[in-house]
């Protein structure tokens, strides 16, 4: 017989119908509890009943909202997915709710368990933190954390800062947006979405207390295969009663894909650090030189300058192109407290402001200085150039921790800040002689072979030196490939001599022809007591040649630095 759409088994030895009713009563499936409860007319309606899965009270000071899965009742249907995404009308390829699988256990016992998940609604969110125009605010009542759309400037910085893969970037709305966990209907006292839809009651809204979840990150212990909880303290309870064998693992545990490339970022990095560099080398040759050299830095360094201050422009106007409101990038300010990102834009602002000042100052006459009372010694010259290399380098510094905060093992600090000042010194240099050589063709007092003898060498020794290093840097993540365990840099190398491998091979081409080979070309066959005399053609051809190359190798490797990187996320699902 049958009751609410349940099969009951045949009573038991010793048990009449009405024993046996009531001992299948308390074994209801949560299907046939739903069905009872309406045909007795127990609620008015269904959204009454799922009240019952959200809190009655209001958190107490040191509580907060937060959601609560229990992993047992989860059967991986993703219909919390499908609701949350029809109900809080997302786009096609937007998701705020996913489904991923952990699997483990032994070949005679295999396990098998479903983890849905959203936003955690931390209580140190990272993506509040890190957001440049404060589009992010945390309810003080229910700890919801919010993400304010019109505030939004689409710098998807929050995507890499969230180590749950929570913020997604809308390209048609040109904002992040995220789960709320439907604060609009938890408001008049109405279940999520997520919550409504899950027919086995996985899912329900709990109050916890910040403290117990502040112990219990301690032990870093969250989600198998999720990121270490200490770091924004997410609030997501997960439960059950069975005990969860010590090796499970997400199922896409031993798949990687590469990252997205954020293009215009790849060239607003090289071209601030090319920028940079061409600063920085202007100011030492201008320091270090004496006699001769001087003179013909002295007369090149207009050109030199407008050049320098000319990449860093374009540096910053490709910048603008990875936003999805550009026209709101004036806001960028307004984190500065606790955004990186606001504290590189303020740097590089005023780079800009001072280098324009820099390069001005040489195209305009003394006597016009003077009719003004704008006369600047050459002391005072000087100084605003080191405040023009010294601010530069602030934005540089600015830069690497900006992706050292995201806690991607790649994006390290020590690794990031190696990455970016070889870049300035490997792209400065040859930028500073081939700026020279122009600045010669217009000038009868110094030759090309002049300026090679006075600095030219010098620089090309100081790139073939750092360019090898740089070159052996890169190379050593493949030793990783050596590792028991299967740690982001090894997948980092899977990655590169993988689906990268094309664009790795090319860029270890434009790397070492470049900064390596070119540069020791010209180093020797420009001696001053080689057998045989140098066109200052090949020399000027060789020059360019080597710019040429190592931009182009600098920008794949700033590529590689994008989508090579291993992001933190919730476990996922096996790869189609």
């Amino acid at each position: 017989m049958t009751c609410m759409g349940q099969q009951l088994e045949p009573p038991a030895t010793g048990l009449g119908l009405l024993e046996q009713l009531l001992h299948d009563q308390q074994h209801m499936t949560v299907v046939a509890k739903f069905a009872q409860e309406l045909e007795l007319h127990a609620l008015p309606a269904q959204a009454k009943f799922y009240r019952d899965l959200i809190p009655l009270t209001s958190p107490k000071p040191g509580e907060q909202l937060a959601f609560e899965v229990d992993l047992d009742a989860c059967s991986g249907c993703k219909a919390c997915v499908v609701a949350c995404h029809n109900l809080n009308g997302l786009e096609e390829d937007e998701i705020w709710r996913s489904v991923g699988l952990l699997s483990g256990g032994s070949m005679h016992l295999p396990v098998i368990q479903h983890v849905t998940s959203a936003c955690h609604h931390c209580i140190e969110p990272a993506c509040l933190q890190g957001c440049p125009v404060n589009a992010y605010e945390k309810d003080p009542v229910t700890g919801i954390v919010r993400h304010l759309d019109d505030q939004c400037i689409g710098c998807q910085y929050c995507v890499l800062k969230c180590p749950y893969d929570v913020p997604k970037f809308s390209p048609s709305k040109g904002i992040v947006r995220k789960c709320d966990m439907c604060s609009s209907r938890l408001a008049v006292g109405e279940a999520p979405a997520c919550v409504q839809s899950c027919p086995n009651q996985a899912i329900r809204i709990t109050i916890v207390n910040k403290q117990a979840i502040i112990e219990e990150s301690e032990a870093s212990q969250f989600v198998p295969g999720a990121a270490d909880p200490s770091y924004t303290l997410p609030t997501t309870v997960y439960k059950t009663a069975r005990p969860l064998p010590r090796n499970l693992l997400p199922a896409d545990y031993y798949s990687a894909a590469p990252q997205h490339a954020h293009m215009p970022l790849v060239f607003m990095l090289v071209l601030t650090q090319m920028s940079v560099g061409a600063f920085t080398a202007e100011q030492l040759l201008n320091w270090l030189s004496v006699g001769p050299s001087l003179d013909v830095i002295e007369q090149t360094r207009p050109v030199h300058l407008l050049a320098a201050f000319g990449l860093g422009m374009l540096g910053l106007v490709a910048s603008l192109f990875h936003l999805g409101r550009p026209f709101y990038a004036f806001r960028a300010f307004i984190g500065l407290r606790t955004s990186w990102l606001s504290r590189e834009i303020l740097c590089f602002g005023l780079f800009a402001t001072l280098a324009a000042l820099y390069t001005v100052l040489p195209w305009i006459s003394a006597s016009w200085l003077s009719h003004w009372g704008l006369a600047v010694s050459q002391a005072q010259y000087n100084q605003l150039g080191w405040a023009v290399v010294a601010s530069g380098l602030s934005g540089v510094w600015c830069s690497v921790m900006l992706y050292d905060s995201t806690r991607r093992i790649l994006w390290h600090w020590p690794r990031t800040g190696f990455r970016f000042l070889m870049t300035c010194a490997l792209l400065g240099a040859p930028t500073s002689l081939l700026i020279s050589f122009a600045a010669a063709v217009w000038s009868s007092s110094y030759t090309i072979q002049q300026i090679m003898d006075d600095y030219g060498r010098v620089l090309c020794g100081c790139l073939v030196l750092l360019g090898g290093i740089k070159m052996l840097f890169e190379a050593s993540v493949f030793r990783h490939l050596l590792a028991r365990q299967l740690t982001p840099l090894k997948r980092t190398a899977m990655l590169m001599q993988g689906d990268l491998a094309r664009v790795t091979l090319q860029r270890f081409f434009c790397g070492l022809a470049g900064c390596v080979v070119l540069p020791a070309i010209l180093l020797v066959m420009s001696r001053t007591d080689s057998q045989q005399s140098v066109s200052p053609r090949f020399v000027v051809a060789a020059t360019v040649c080597s710019l040429g190359f190592a931009f182009l190798g600098e920008v794949l490797e700033r590529y590689l630095f994008f989508t090579s990187v291993i992001a933190p996320k919730m476990p996922g699902t096996p790869a189609a």
